[in-house]
Protein backbone atom coordinates (compact mmCIF):
# COMPACT_ATOMS: atom_id res chain seq x y z
CA UNK A 1 0.00 0.00 0.00
CA UNK A 2 1.46 3.27 -1.17
CA UNK A 3 1.91 6.34 1.86
CA UNK A 4 -0.55 8.17 -0.90
CA UNK A 5 -3.31 5.79 -0.37
CA UNK A 6 -2.92 5.47 2.89
CA UNK A 7 -2.75 9.90 3.19
CA UNK A 8 -6.40 9.37 1.05
CA UNK A 9 -7.87 7.06 3.76
CA UNK A 10 -7.05 9.25 6.73
CA UNK A 11 -8.25 12.22 5.03
CA UNK A 12 -11.37 10.05 4.13
CA UNK A 13 -11.18 8.57 7.38
CA UNK A 14 -10.91 12.48 9.37
CA UNK A 15 -13.74 13.83 7.08
CA UNK A 16 -16.18 11.09 7.74
CA UNK A 17 -15.54 11.36 11.61
CA UNK A 18 -16.17 15.15 11.35
CA UNK A 19 -19.64 14.54 10.33
CA UNK A 20 -20.01 11.86 11.97
CA UNK A 21 -19.47 13.66 15.20
CA UNK A 22 -21.56 16.71 14.19
CA UNK A 23 -24.30 14.41 13.93
CA UNK A 24 -23.62 13.12 17.12
CA UNK A 25 -23.84 16.29 18.42
CA UNK A 26 -27.15 17.68 16.93
CA UNK A 27 -28.48 15.02 19.46
CA UNK A 28 -27.38 17.22 22.20
CA UNK A 29 -28.87 20.44 20.99
CA UNK A 30 -32.25 18.08 20.39
CA UNK A 31 -31.90 17.69 24.16
CA UNK A 32 -31.49 20.69 24.98
CA UNK A 33 -34.53 22.04 22.96
CA UNK A 34 -36.73 19.16 24.27
CA UNK A 35 -36.08 20.21 27.61
CA UNK A 36 -36.50 24.16 27.18
CA UNK A 37 -39.95 23.21 25.44
CA UNK A 38 -40.68 20.82 28.31
CA UNK A 39 -40.03 22.91 31.05
CA UNK A 40 -41.63 26.45 29.57
CA UNK A 41 -38.21 27.93 28.57
CA UNK A 42 -39.01 27.80 24.64
CA UNK A 43 -42.40 29.16 24.82
CA UNK A 44 -43.14 26.65 22.29
CA UNK A 45 -47.31 25.58 22.81
CA UNK A 46 -47.55 21.83 21.43
CA UNK A 47 -51.05 20.84 20.73
CA UNK A 48 -51.72 17.48 22.11
CA UNK A 49 -53.13 16.17 18.57
CA UNK A 50 -52.33 12.51 19.47
CA UNK A 51 -54.90 10.61 21.84
CA UNK A 52 -52.47 8.68 24.41
CA UNK A 53 -53.71 5.54 22.77
CA UNK A 54 -52.51 6.83 19.42
CA UNK A 55 -49.35 7.94 20.43
CA UNK A 56 -48.67 4.53 22.07
CA UNK A 57 -49.17 3.02 18.80
CA UNK A 58 -47.13 4.99 16.91
CA UNK A 59 -44.49 4.89 19.16
CA UNK A 60 -44.37 1.33 19.21
CA UNK A 61 -44.21 1.46 15.35
CA UNK A 62 -41.13 3.42 15.68
CA UNK A 63 -39.33 1.13 18.08
CA UNK A 64 -40.36 -1.76 15.60
CA UNK A 65 -39.07 0.85 13.07
CA UNK A 66 -36.09 1.51 14.75
CA UNK A 67 -34.75 -2.07 15.69
CA UNK A 68 -34.83 -2.74 11.74
CA UNK A 69 -32.84 0.25 11.18
CA UNK A 70 -30.27 -2.13 13.16
CA UNK A 71 -30.63 -4.69 10.25
CA UNK A 72 -30.54 -2.03 7.60
CA UNK A 73 -27.28 -0.52 8.90
CA UNK A 74 -25.39 -3.86 8.92
CA UNK A 75 -26.43 -4.92 5.52
CA UNK A 76 -25.13 -1.17 4.15
CA UNK A 77 -22.46 -1.85 5.94
CA UNK A 78 -21.45 -5.15 4.45
CA UNK A 79 -21.63 -3.34 1.28
CA UNK A 80 -19.40 -0.98 1.80
CA UNK A 81 -16.87 -2.98 3.22
CA UNK A 82 -15.90 -4.93 0.31
CA UNK A 83 -14.26 -1.62 -1.24
CA UNK A 84 -12.33 0.57 0.04
CA UNK A 85 -13.30 3.31 -2.11
CA UNK A 86 -17.56 3.15 -0.68
CA UNK A 87 -16.35 3.21 2.88
CA UNK A 88 -17.38 6.66 3.56
CA UNK A 89 -20.57 6.61 1.51
CA UNK A 90 -21.29 3.87 4.28
CA UNK A 91 -20.29 5.50 7.24
CA UNK A 92 -22.60 8.14 6.16
CA UNK A 93 -25.66 6.02 5.43
CA UNK A 94 -25.22 4.52 9.12
CA UNK A 95 -24.64 7.72 10.69
CA UNK A 96 -28.04 8.87 8.77
CA UNK A 97 -29.82 5.47 9.44
CA UNK A 98 -28.45 6.31 13.25
CA UNK A 99 -29.50 9.68 13.31
CA UNK A 100 -32.87 8.81 12.33
CA UNK A 101 -33.57 6.87 15.15
CA UNK A 102 -33.24 10.16 17.15
CA UNK A 103 -35.51 12.18 14.83
CA UNK A 104 -38.31 9.51 15.24
CA UNK A 105 -37.76 10.46 19.17
CA UNK A 106 -37.76 14.40 18.40
CA UNK A 107 -40.91 14.09 16.21
CA UNK A 108 -43.12 12.15 18.67
CA UNK A 109 -42.09 14.44 21.87
CA UNK A 110 -43.47 17.11 19.18
CA UNK A 111 -46.03 15.29 18.40
CA UNK A 112 -46.66 13.95 21.82
CA UNK A 113 -45.05 16.28 24.56
CA UNK A 114 -43.80 13.78 26.11
CA UNK A 115 -39.68 14.41 26.35
CA UNK A 116 -39.59 10.49 27.66
CA UNK A 117 -40.25 9.19 24.32
CA UNK A 118 -37.48 11.27 22.69
CA UNK A 119 -35.20 10.41 25.22
CA UNK A 120 -36.23 7.08 24.99
CA UNK A 121 -34.83 6.82 21.07
CA UNK A 122 -32.08 8.94 21.41
CA UNK A 123 -30.51 6.85 23.77
CA UNK A 124 -31.35 4.19 20.60
CA UNK A 125 -29.69 6.65 18.43
CA UNK A 126 -26.60 6.98 20.18
CA UNK A 127 -25.98 2.96 21.23
CA UNK A 128 -26.03 2.51 17.37
CA UNK A 129 -23.79 4.92 16.86
CA UNK A 130 -21.69 4.11 19.40
CA UNK A 131 -21.60 0.14 18.09
CA UNK A 132 -21.38 1.23 14.20
CA UNK A 133 -19.02 4.06 14.30
CA UNK A 134 -16.14 3.52 12.08
CA UNK A 135 -12.63 2.54 13.29
CA UNK A 136 -9.88 3.57 10.83
CA UNK A 137 -8.01 0.28 11.22
CA UNK A 138 -10.86 -1.60 9.73
CA UNK A 139 -10.49 1.35 6.66
CA UNK A 140 -6.96 -0.09 6.85
CA UNK A 141 -7.21 -3.43 7.03
CA UNK A 142 -9.79 -3.16 3.77
CA UNK A 143 -6.95 -1.08 2.26
CA UNK A 144 -4.37 -3.48 2.65
CA UNK A 145 -6.27 -6.40 1.54
CA UNK A 146 -7.51 -4.65 -1.49
CA UNK A 147 -3.92 -3.67 -2.58
CA UNK A 148 -2.85 -7.74 -1.44
CA UNK A 149 -5.52 -8.77 -4.25
CA UNK A 150 -4.52 -6.60 -6.98
CA UNK A 151 -0.60 -7.65 -6.57
CA UNK A 152 -2.03 -11.04 -7.02
CA UNK A 153 -3.87 -10.44 -10.25
CA UNK A 154 -1.44 -9.02 -11.79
Amino acid sequence: MSPTSREILMQQFKTTNYIGLAMIGCFFLYAGLVMWINHGLIPVKIPQTLPGDTATIIKYILLFVSILHYFIIKFFQKVAGKAANRLPAGAIITFALSEAVGIYGLVLFLLSGNANDFFIFMAISLFYFYIFYPKYADWERLLVQEAKANKSRK
